[in-house]
């Protein structure tokens, strides 16, 4: 289960983003798989919010 502030992969094609794509996590929807993420471009730049359920999403380790 993903959480805000979470940084992740996504894991499958999305609104013109390809799986792949590094984004954060800035919203869940209660206590669903549904979240909203930030989707960033190659220079850590936010670009859109998609909507993706926590399955479609691997979370990537603070280092």
């Amino acid at each position: 289960m993903v959480a805000i502030d979470d940084r992740v992969k996504t894991l499958v094609d999305r609104d013109g983003f390809p799986a792949g794509s590094i984004g954060v996590v800035v919203s869940v929807y209660g206590d669903g798989p549904g979240c909203e993420v930030e989707i960033w471009d190659q220079s850590g730049y936010p670009v859109d919010v998609v909507t993706y359920s926590s399955s479609e999403l691997q979370i990537i380790p603070s280092s």
